[in-house]
């Protein structure tokens, strides 16, 4: 479904942008506009990714790094992408006191998951895997996909806009309505409930993530992400929404995470039920 969506999402830009055209010079104009609009496809889906990781300063990390939990969090990705039979997604961490994590890329193949230095340090060995389980199940599920093309289109849209508003002296009021149209239309609390529930079969423990999610809601409403708070159109993407204040009631980009977290103790009832 999160591919049909992402499609949906390409042709609504697309006839966007042929509409404008029409309105300009009508036939030309049209044909002009779908020729732009083909080559803000092609740039946002191959580069939707690295959009994502560029707007968040994310370095690329591996089994050699020199810090324990790093390679820790390396080699239980590696562990839990093979008990979701696919590729493991290249490893990323976000410079951030905040603890949340992210994951961006168009399938199995082309997928990374990004988690801030301060989750590592927050949660324990096993709700940081709970997390990376979630993230998997985003992209296994297709959502990957969706979210990263949401977000560029997010990033691109409020950064023309702003622009054209700077000279009335309106670029931050233009851009927060912009980030939280985007957010309204890439809102999906079945997608989060659904790797919420995908996680918990991965990494075999829905507690462990509940556990996880607990502490995040937590800490996130106590530590700014400035990056985040700088790119909002990026925010669904996280594991738990970093925004703050009325950014985060506006984007309303997560359901509540108390029904998360009871939702995956039933679960995990299920689960014990079942044995």
């Amino acid at each position: 479904m999160s591919y049909f969506k992402a499609a949906g999402l390409m042709l609504l830009i697309h006839l966007a942008f042929a509409g404008l055209g029409w309105a300009i010079a009508e036939q030309n104009g049209a044909l002009i506009g779908t020729l732009i609009a083909l080559g803000f496809h092609l740039v946002v889906f191959w580069y939707a990714e690295r959009i994502m990781l560029k707007l968040h300063n994310a370095r690329e990390v591996g089994s050699d790094d020199p810090s324990p939990m790093i390679r820790a969090f390396v080699a239980d990705c590696d562990r839990l992408a093979m008990r979701a039979n696919m590729p493991r997604p290249r490893t990323y961490i976000v410079d951030a006191f905040q603890p949340n994590a992210f994951v961006a890329g168009r399938d199995t193949n082309h997928a990374s998951i990004a988690v801030t230095d301060g989750l590592l340090k927050t949660l324990s060995r096993a709700e940081v895997s709970a997390v990376v389980a979630h993230e998997l199940a985003h992209v296994k599920r297709g959502d990957a996909l969706a979210m990263s093309i949401c977000s560029a289109i997010g990033v691109v849209l409020t950064t023309i806009f702003g622009t054209l508003a700077y000279p009335l002296g309106q670029r931050k009021r233009v851009s927060r309505i912009v980030s939280g149209l985007v957010a309204r239309i890439s809102q999906s609390h079945h997608r989060e409930y659904a790797a919420d529930k995908q996680a918990g079969e991965i990494c075999g423990s829905p507690v462990n993530l509940a556990n996880a999610l607990l502490k995040l809601e937590r800490h996130t409403s106590s530590l700014l992400n400035p990056l985040a708070e700088r790119s909002p159109a990026t925010a669904h993407t996280f594991v738990i929404d970093p925004l703050h204040g009325k950014r985060r009631v506006t984007s309303a980009s997560h359901p509540p995470t108390e029904r998360r977290i009871a939702r995956l103790h039933r679960q995990a009832a299920e689960m014990e039920g079942t044995e």
